[in-house]
């Protein structure tokens, strides 16, 4: 963007200035873009990353719930109502596989659809828990680099380690689509 307006006003300069002036004008502004350019791209990129680890991070949240309301759902289609109100109440909304399966009336009580469906989604439950891990990491990476990020730009510039620290936070709390 800054690249764009200082072309902009060494035209309008160069109208005024002889061809030894313009040149001097071009080499200055060459000179302070390529300070700005890098902290740019480099700010850019690691906001990219951030948004993409974030609404990754949002996927598997959302993965999860969605698999766990499809198991209360069903639970509470074929949970007897004659269970103590507070038990049925709480065997609902477990959102772990082991700790349904804990339950007396889990083997007795439940069809082999739901029994499946409590298995599979603790299977996959399991393997997205690893994905958060793996991802966890890559955040804690990603974050160092940040921080490394804005106090290279503070030591140049504070206000602009202000905006892109703005940036980042605004960046890690967006919804994703």
């Amino acid at each position: 963007m800054k690249q764009v307006e200082c072309s902009q006003n060494l035209f309008l300069i160069s109208a005024c200035m002889n061809k030894y002036h313009f040149l001097v004008v071009c080499l200055v502004c060459t000179a302070c873009n390529s300070k700005e350019l890098p902290f740019e791209a480099e700010g850019n990129s690691l906001f990219a990353e951030l948004k993409q680890l974030n609404c990754t991070n949002q996927r598997y949240e959302h993965t999860i719930d969605s698999l766990w309301d499809k198991v209360s759902t069903r639970l509470d289609q074929v949970l007897p109502d004659t269970m103590p109100p507070g038990r049925r109440e709480n065997m609902i909304k477990i959102r772990n596989a082991g700790l349904l399966k804990q339950f007396k009336i889990f083997y007795t009580t439940l069809d082999t659809v739901s029994l499946n469906l409590i298995t599979r989604s603790g299977q996959i439950d399991s393997l997205i828990a690893l994905q958060v891990m793996e991802l966890k990491v890559q955040r804690e990476t990603q974050e160092k680099r940040v921080l490394d990020f804005l106090m290279k730009v503070e030591h140049q510039n504070p206000q602009a380690a202000a905006q892109w620290n703005k940036k980042f936070l605004r960046a890690a709390k967006e919804a994703c689509q």
